[in-house]
């Protein structure tokens, strides 16, 4: 994860972690996060009454298990606010995954640009919050509209350039949003290492999500922390690096043993693959893919998967990812910096004992 952040900042938040402790009845700060299916902890279930995902899914994730988020505030201390949506983009009027679809879809899936616009009709007098200077948002998303575009970016029809350009410039509008919003500790998340998951390798679209991803990530990181210089009022600002995360878990050997994963090529959720191979209408036979999920379990134990279905990681990986973010926390409030790296990761797995199956629900 890269960090900005000023001296002031950390001595700002830590002083106030401090009072939030040591006064009696002190309320309870909170993580708010506005995202897609990798944070998804039910919306879309709600939005279409269960059915979406369905099981083996477990309560609404699109996970074997609870995800990153449940288990990051359990370590914090924090509540939890989260309205992601499963199949959200950033935004709808840009790129819609149901756009694809051959009839109309009675829900709207939320995009982050819905999810913060809810978020400041509900929450008008948010500036106003005793927990501010401790509260944390989150802004993870990116995939979905790289999906929407994968076929146009695969065969030239769009390039990567303008892609980047559009995506990039969306997630900073919506950081300066959730500035003005009020939020003073804000965290972005880049792109995930698409270009690893069993989709690219069956579509045969590794190349295409690696010079999107790789390059989506390079600007995002310069311009958001060129927006967060010129922001005022931020205690503390940071780009999750979730692509460095997948890229280097998922290759690592020695990770995916601690981690107890046998397997980081297929996905446990199958389908049928070659349906979505030939089909001419790909976008919608993934949609299938995931409503066939309960007949089509493909493995004894998702538990020892890193992919859970073709694009998203299975239970370890997730919890993983929570208590990763739970030490890149500590150390920014303490202004240090917590390095992504095979031999932290290692550590993290054998501190916490995180090479056994998830429990359900998040318990740390």
């Amino acid at each position: 994860m890269r960090l900005l952040i000023s001296l002031s900042a950390v001595v700002a938040v830590a002083v106030s972690s401090v009072q939030a402790l040591a006064i009696p009845g002190a309320s309870k700060p909170t993580l708010y996060v506005f995202g897609d299916s990798l944070s998804d902890i039910g919306t879309l279930r709600q939005l279409t009454l269960g059915l979406v995902p369905p099981p083996p899914y477990w309560q609404g994730r699109f996970s074997s298990g609870p995800v990153w988020n449940e288990y990051l505030v359990k370590l914090l201390g924090y509540n939890l606010y989260n309205k992601a949506a499963g199949g959200g983009t950033s935004d709808n009027t840009k790129a819609s995954l149901t756009n694809f679809l051959p009839i109309p879809v009675p829900i709207n899936i939320p995009s982050t640009q819905d999810q913060i616009n809810y978020f400041k009709f509900i929450n008008p007098l948010y500036s106003l919050s005793n927990t501010r200077s401790l509260d944390i948002a989150v802004l993870e998303v990116g995939a979905n509209d790289f999906f929407v575009d994968m076929f146009k970016l695969g065969t030239k029809a769009k390039t990567v350039e303008s892609f980047v350009e559009t995506l990039s410039n969306t997630v900073v509008g919506q950081l300066e949003q959730l500035r003005k919003i009020g939020f003073k500790n804000i965290v972005v998340t880049n792109l995930a290492a698409i270009q690893y998951t069993p989709m690219a390798a069956l579509l045969k679209l590794e190349a295409v999500s690696n010079a999107t991803v790789t390059q989506y990530n390079q600007v995002l990181s310069t311009k958001a922390n060129a927006w967060a210089k010129g922001a005022s009022g931020l205690g503390f600002f940071n780009v999750a690096d979730i692509g460095g995360f997948v890229e280097l878990t998922v290759k690592s050997s020695a990770i995916t043993t601690a981690l107890g994963i046998t397997n980081t090529k297929t996905s446990c959720v199958g389908g049928n693959l070659l349906n979505l191979v030939q089909a001419e209408n790909k976008l919608l036979a993934l949609f299938q893919l995931v409503l066939d999920a309960n007949e089509n379990l493909l493995c004894s134990n998702p538990s020892t998967n890193y992919f859970f279905d073709p694009v998203h990681p299975a239970e370890r990986v997730q919890r993983l990812f929570g208590y990763y973010g739970k030490e890149v926390m500590t150390a920014i409030i303490q202004g240090q910096n917590y390095e992504l790296s095979e031999a932290n990761i290692l550590s993290l797995i054998s501190k916490y004992n995180l090479g056994t199956a998830a429990p359900k629900p998040a318990k740390v």
